[in-house]
């Protein structure tokens, strides 16, 4: 499987080799006294690199005095009204590093995109004709997986099949994908907490032929518009820092940007820092 997914202490913990890291969420109601050190000798077990945990600022001092560092932060992420954090613990001190070439183009991609804060407004800018979105059900998981070998070719590892597809789908996340004369060109998978009243759009994926088109921009129109209907107040995401795509669209798209995630997970063959960027709905 892409990743073991499981239950420790009441919280849901991802954790695996390709990204050589544990995350943690759904940890509010968690003894975080029995939980910290459960996974840090996780950590110590699997030679995992980093921790990292999404939690309400209830636990932030727990975890910050067990050796945790505040690296983004939405505020009331947890009902409209309670500020979140993630927070990490670099087991590998040298995992928290960043050599000054991929500083100097993190710092780039954030100057352009807050540039470009400003909505679309282009009359002409407008969803292609024949194109669609629609959420996706388990019958389109092959087509979802798919579209991830096509776009993970080269690196067979980060593909997700249908298998882990059905797996989120038990944990209460949601697929949308962006058709073209029937053919899925690009797919997101939102992650809904409606007991905290947020979503998570957790990975876009792009047909390698349709790369630089922009087509994401469409789809993340469309994923705003599902706030109302799931009753969320809040949707986040975390985009590769390195990407100036997907920042630009997420500022065009009047998402605020939270902080940056440090070499947080594997993309193709890069460990990649992530932006964590954020929109609330009024």
């Amino acid at each position: 499987m892409f990743e073991k997914i499981e239950n420790i202490e009441g919280a849901l913990v991802y954790h695996g080799n390709m990204h050589n890291r544990i995350y943690f969420t759904d940890a509010d109601n968690t003894d975080l006294n029995t939980f910290v050190p459960k996974i840090k000798a996780l950590a110590k077990q699997r030679n995992y690199e980093k921790i990292l945990g999404r939690a309400p600022e209830s636990a932030r001092g727990v975890l910050q005095s067990n050796g945790f560092t505040v690296e983004a932060k939405i505020p009331g992420l947890y009902n409209g009204s309670i500020d979140g954090y993630f927070l990490a613990d670099y087991v590998k001190k040298e995992r928290h590093i960043n050599d000054e070439k991929s500083r100097k183009t993190i710092d780039s991609v954030k100057t352009i995109a807050f540039a470009a804060s400003k909505p679309q407004t282009d009359p002409h800018f407008s969803i292609p004709s024949k194109t669609t979105i629609r959420e996706l059900d388990a019958k389109d998981f092959p087509l979802l997986e798919e579209l991830h070998r096509k776009a993970y070719k080269y690196h067979p590892d980060q593909i997700k099949d249908v298998e882990y597809f059905l797996t989120l789908q038990k944990l209460n996340h949601s697929f949308y994908g962006l058709f073209e004369n029937n053919e899925l060109l690009v797919s997101a998978i939102l992650d809904i907490h409606v007991h905290e009243s947020n979503m998570e759009i957790v990975d876009f994926v792009t047909h390698p032929d349709y790369r630089g088109q922009n087509l994401s921009y469409f789809l993340v129109q469309d994923i705003k518009k599902q706030m109302k209907s799931t009753g969320c107040k809040t949707v986040y995401a975390m985009v590769r820092a390195t990407s100036y795509g997907l920042n630009i669209t997420f500022s065009k798209h009047g998402f605020t940007f939270a902080g940056t995630l440090t070499n947080n997970c594997m993309v193709r063959n890069t460990m990649e820092s992530m932006n964590v960027w954020y929109y609330k709905n009024e």
